[in-house]
């Protein structure tokens, strides 16, 4: 509600779990007034379901890489992870007091949220998206690395919003005709897969 209110443009959410109409509800709701939610997709391993509320479509999924950029062995992956950023050896305020290193989903997604909301206050900071990337996301997004799937429809809206998109690069399968409307004076590119 808070947020809500204060119309906080970007929210991150560093929590998991089962669908619930509850959570569906406020996700829907924060989206329809112009929220980008930004979730954790969680630490149960490749093999695990889509955790809610990254799972979410209107919510852009993080998953977490190692300074090599190879995905956390822990870290969720699927269709609904659309970014990851360094989730493994980040320095954070540890409850006793002092710093630490800490591993996770959960300390990734402050990354992407960050960048989505320095892209929102500073329009000419980040200027260009690649909307997925299964190896690499574009230099302009320098902490985010990592895409799982190949549609980048469920996207669109959250990108729509960021002013000033010169460029996006979509992956196969996205809906064309909803991005050119979404987008209109946004380049857009198909993306090559290099693998």
């Amino acid at each position: 509600d808070w947020m809500a209110r204060e119309q906080v443009p970007v929210v991150n959410i560093s929590l998991v779990g089962a669908k619930s109409v509850l959570l569906t509800g406020i996700v829907r709701a924060m989206s329809r007034r112009g929220h980008l939610l930004v979730a954790a997709v969680g630490n149960d391993g490749p093999s695990a379901p889509p955790l809610f509320p990254a799972a979410y479509p209107e919510v852009v999924g993080v998953t977490g890489v190692d300074s090599g950029r190879r995905v956390l062995p822990e870290a969720g992956r699927g269709e609904h992870v659309d970014f990851a950023a360094l989730g493994a050896g980040v320095r954070a305020a540890e409850v006793g007091g002092g710093f630490g290193e800490q591993r996770g989903t959960s300390f990734a997604t402050p990354v992407v949220a960050g960048l989505l909301a320095a892209s929102l206050l500073q329009p000419g900071l980040y200027r260009a998206a690649v909307l997925p990337v299964n190896r690499e996301i574009s230099a302009g997004f320098q902490a985010v690395g990592y895409h799982s799937c190949g549609a980048s429809s469920h996207l669109l809206e959250s990108f729509a919003r960021l002013p000033s998109m010169d460029r996006v690069q979509l992956g196969a399968g996205t809906d064309l005709a909803r991005a050119c409307a979404l987008m209109p004076r946004a380049e857009l590119q198909p993306l090559v897969d290099p693998s």
